[in-house]
Formats: C-alpha cells, sequence, structure tokens
C-alpha cells in the first residue's frame, strides 16, 4: 500500500492544529503528516512516533509507521463530530514536536465499526512498536520502558 496523497498534510510552520480530511465512521483509512518540516540538520530523520488516540473520540489507531518521508496512521471508528488525536515526532538530534491534528468524523447509516479492518501499513515503512491499549491509554514499548501517550 501507498500512503494515499489526498490524506496527508505538510505541517505548518507554526505549532497550530491542523485539519485531516474528515472520514465517515465506517471508514478505515491512513493518514500522513510529511516529515521534512520538522528535520533542520542534513542527516537528522525522525526516529520515534507515539500517537495519542483519546479514548472520547471512538477512534480506533490500527497502526502507526515511519518512512523516510512520512509519519503515516490507520484509523477506524470515530464519534461523529470533530476529534483530535496527537501525533509526537522525535528526531535523531533530540528535537521534541508535539501537533495536535483533527479529524471530522461524520455519522454513517451502515457502519462496521465493530469489524477490525484489513488496512496494511504502507510498503517500506516501519511500524513504530506494538501498541498496547488499556483501559484509558494506548501504551508504547520504547528502549525497554512503557510511554503512556
Amino acid at each position: 500500500m501507498m500512503p494515499c496523497p489526498a490524506r496527508s498534510l505538510y505541517p505548518s510552520n507554526e505549532a497550530t492544529i491542523q485539519t485531516f480530511p474528515s472520514k465517515n465512521r465506517g471508514d478505515a483509512l491512513d493518514y500522513s503528516l510529511y516529515l521534512n518540516p520538522f528535520l533542520c540538520d542534513p542527516d537528522e530523520t525522525v526516529i520515534r512516533l507515539i500517537v495519542d488516540v483519546p479514548q472520547n473520540t471512538g477512534l480506533t489507531l490500527l497502526w502507526a509507521a515511519l518512512s523516510n518521508t512520512l509519519a503515516t496512521i490507520g484509523l477506524q471508528g470515530g464519534t461523529p463530530g470533530t476529534q483530535t488525536i496527537t501525533m509526537t515526532l522525535e528526531t535523531s538530534a533530540g528535537r521534541r514536536y508535539v501537533r495536535p491534528l483533527r479529524i471530522i468524523v461524520l455519522d454513517d447509516a451502515g457502519s462496521v465499526d465493530t469489524v477490525q479492518a484489513s488496512l496494511s501499513p504502507p510498503s517500506g515503512a516501519s511500524p513504530q512498536p506494538n501498541l498496547l491499549t488499556s483501559n484509558k491509554y494506548i501504551l508504547t514499548l520504547t528502549d525497554g520502558r512503557f510511554l503512556t501517550a
């Protein structure tokens, strides 16, 4: 699979909340954030992606993956309305960027929210560590520690 350019954002130069294209509640879609605006040094790369999807959004994070140019996530479901998730990027130079991103979820009559989607991460992207979920947080195993995102 290739990430869909129609659902990819070039981040603003300022720390503002940007909005991904809307989705229907029953959709399972990939959303990407271009990484170049976050890289300041010639050899700098994004080495870690942490995604916070609050439970009250109704969204299910299927996976998170990094490539050389994109941070891409797979999302399914959602509570109708404007939902906010947070992507945190850490670079090889030690920089950290926290970016809240909005997604408008539209209601649909024939939603299949309870069926796990088969959407897979982009070809050649590095899936981020397996996500563990608790009743309140998505947890990411990083450097032998659990981080709550």
